[in-house]
């Protein structure tokens, strides 16, 4: 008795090896385009946040505007200077550079002061 009668051939064919590396292409190629779409959404998410930020100054200056000068300006001193670490901002990350489980190549890291860098270059 024949079984295959009308269907494909049982048992592997050439086609399987290339379907497989045609998916794991496109699956890693999507992997990429997400993590290209997060890191532009987290740029849009920082250029938000900062003008957040300037409008809340500049409504917290005009409360201060209305308001009587300050008659102890010596109790703001004892506070003490910045640490290094928020005037330096922070130069090394310990979030390993690469992803341990992921098949795709990162992208550089985006930490710290290199977020300055990457401003200074868009702005340009």
């Amino acid at each position: 008795m024949v079984d295959s009668i009308g269907r494909q051939p049982v048992g592997r064919t050439n086609m399987i090896g290339i379907k497989k590396r045609n998916f794991l292409e496109r699956t890693i190629l999507k992997m990429e385009q997400w993590r290209d779409k997060a890191r532009i959404n987290l740029f849009q998410q920082r250029e938000r946040y900062k003008l957040k930020v300037k409008s809340n100054q500049a409504l917290m200056n005009a409360k201060k505007a209305d308001r009587a000068p300050n008659l102890n300006p010596g109790a703001a001193l004892g506070l003490g200077n910045k640490p290094k670490s928020r005037e330096f901002g922070v130069t090394h990350s310990l979030i390993p550079a690469k992803p341990r489980y992921s098949i795709v190549e990162p992208a550089k890291r985006i930490y710290g002061n290199i977020w300055k860098k990457l401003e200074r270059v868009d702005i340009k």
